[in-house]
């Protein structure tokens, strides 16, 4: 039996409708204080729906009468599209696998193991893809929603060619179709469980064209074509939600869609009491709370109409589409009035002046001191061409850290737009050394925003670093609040006249920082990492150097290298 596509006729917002509805009105102004956040929202609405299914038959009534409903378990593998989230925007992403349990019974357990940029490819290297091959069971359900990533023909670890011919594709072990076929559908069947395969959501278009790469049809193949063609070929379960947000986003507009969508930063009158969206910094990739219950209810009501998959039984027959009552703005979201500096019109101090165009130097955050005042120490100056000095030294006091709480630090820095992908390597030789390496460190460093020179430990903000943290571990990041150390440690602190190699490189989604010292290569990866979250326009990476640690950086090289096919 061939498959049946489920492209359920969803009930949209009229032409009517929106056009007597002011959408800026759908998301009232919200105060700091008292906003409800997203994820108590999201805890509140799972109890309540615990509570409905808790009082309903554990049966549901189909055409052919009761159906009982035994505990089942729903795998998901796929992207950010997917996944959970932990960020500081003012509308959180979240993933459609977050919402999903909302709208089947209880008796259906879901466990998202999806990860952020990701593809079906690079996800077979994290240890969520043996979680998922251990946990199948019989009677199991694996829903499998790739496809944004596997597009991205400027990485290798992800992309995976959507060959035209799907017959074609099935003999070609390095195709989309055969990947997914392989590693996924087919280990979901030898298990005993029952495939599901989703397309991918379309990406928000401001022209509401869903005709191209909004719609995941690029030069290296069509990603949503190539799962209708596989789940036909195999009989596979298929839930085509690139046609269904895209027909909900064609009809609705991109003036009522964009309200599905994460948005990373507030606007702001009153210095912060009163905020709005800013809809300039909007991401047209991942979804709010709103979005994915959208799409989670959107899938579910598309299930129901199966009369092959057991697990539309389990959808719940009370189901409601989601309203922008649902949208509510992150109580945690801090307001920021950061506006990106004109670097090209900078003047900078003599301790913090550069030669080579495109770098410049400057020192900002829990500083201890004005960094740009020659007396408190600190360097980011290009002593000659290609020759930098970077970091604080003082005899008779140590300023600036590198802690969970605070960061103070001399940088010497390229600004470089989101768009491209680039390498920046350095090689440093230690001058002169902490007396006390607490708090202290050295490195490359790539970050979400950047500020002239000032003394504010409120700075402290989404980076990721290689080089030396405290001198006791190599390689570091900070993120959400949260500084985290990688895994690699050293046993003794650096000294006068040690040297080290660094190199960040960013790919479209990965960021990959590598440290050589003493011999021993470190070498770290992040994906999708939050390095939007308050300047969404630009990167800043460059040297850094603190409390005491003066640093010389020779050798420094910076590339574009082409440009990022972003998220």
């Amino acid at each position: 039996m061939k498959t049946k596509t489920l492209t359920l006729g969803l009930l949209l917002l009229s032409a009517t409708a929106l056009a007597s509805c002011d959408v800026d009105d759908l998301v009232t102004s919200t105060s700091v204080e008292t906003s409800t956040s997203a994820e108590e929202s999201t805890t509140s609405e799972e109890s309540t729906t615990s509570e409905e299914s808790s009082e309903t038959s554990t049966s549901e009534e189909t055409s052919t009468g009761p159906v009982e409903l035994t505990s089942t378990e729903v795998i998901m593998v796929g992207d950010s599209t997917m996944t959970s989230f932990s960020d500081d925007y003012y509308y959180p992403r979240y993933g459609y696998g977050t919402q999903m349990s909302n709208y089947f019974d209880s008796s259906a357990t879901f466990n998202n193991l999806a990860l952020s940029g990701r593809s079906s490819y690079s996800f077979l290297s994290e240890s969520n893809y043996q979680t998922m091959v251990d946990s199948l069971d019989e009677g199991d359900y694996l829903v499998i929603g790739f496809g944004h990533n596997d597009e991205k023909s400027d990485d290798a670890t992800r992309y995976r060619e959507a060959v035209d011919d799907i017959n074609e594709a099935m003999t070609n072990e390095d195709s989309f179709q055969y990947n997914l076929y392989y590693n996924y559908v087919k280990v979901a069947l030898d298990k005993g469980a029952t495939p599901i395969l989703a397309t991918p959501i379309v990406r928000l278009n401001e022209k509401d064209d869903y005709t191209g790469s909004s719609a995941h049809v690029t030069d290296t193949g069509d990603y949503a074509q190539a799962i209708r063609d596989l789940a036909n070929l195999y009989s596979v379960e298929l839930v085509d939600l690139t046609a269904l947000t895209k027909t909900e986003y064609t009809n609705a507009t991109y003036e009522y869609a964009k309200y599905y969508h994460a948005v990373t930063a507030a606007s702001s009158t009153d210095g912060g009491v009163t905020l709005t969206p800013n809809w300039d910094t909007i991401d047209k990739t991942h979804l709010n709370i709103y979005g994915a219950k959208f799409v989670a209810y959107s899938f579910a009501e598309a299930l129901k109409e199966s009369t092959t998959c057991d697990l539309a039984n389990y959808v719940l027959s009370n189901n409601s589409k989601p309203t922008e009552n649902d949208l509510v703005a992150n109580s945690n979201y801090v307001w920021s009035s950061y506006t990106a500096v004109d670097w090209a019109n900078y003047s900078a101090a003599d301790n913090l002046s550069t030669i080579t165009d495109g770098f410049y130097g400057t020192g900002f955050g829990d500083t201890g001191g004005d960094p740009s005042v020659a007396s408190n120490g600190y360097y980011a100056t290009e002593t000659t061409a290609g020759k930098f000095t970077v970091g604080q030294y003082l005899e008779t006091k140590q300023k600036g850290k590198i802690s969970g709480s605070s960061f103070g630090f001399a940088f010497a820095f390229r600004q470089i737009s989101i768009d491209y992908n680039f390498t920046m390597t350095a090689t440093a030789k230690v001058t002169q050394a902490a007396d006390s390496v607490k708090q202290a460190g050295f490195g490359l460093m790539i970050r979400d925003d950047c500020y002239t020179p000032c003394k504010d430990a409120s700075i402290v903000s989404n980076c990721i670093c290689a080089g030396f943290n405290q001198a006791t571990c190599i390689n570091f990041s900070y993120e959400n609040s949260t500084l985290k150390k990688s895994a690699n440690s050293i046993s003794s602190y650096y000294a006068v006249d040690d040297t080290a190699t660094f190199t960040i490189v960013r790919l479209g989604q990965t960021i990959t920082v590598t440290t050589v010292y003493a011999g021993v290569t470190y070498t770290d990866t992040y994906t999708d990492f939050d390095l939007v979250a308050i300047d969404s326009n630009y990167y800043y990476v460059g040297m850094w150097a603190t409390r005491g640690t003066l640093v010389e950086f020779s050798d420094v090289t910076y590339e574009i290298t082409g440009e990022s096919q972003g998220a």
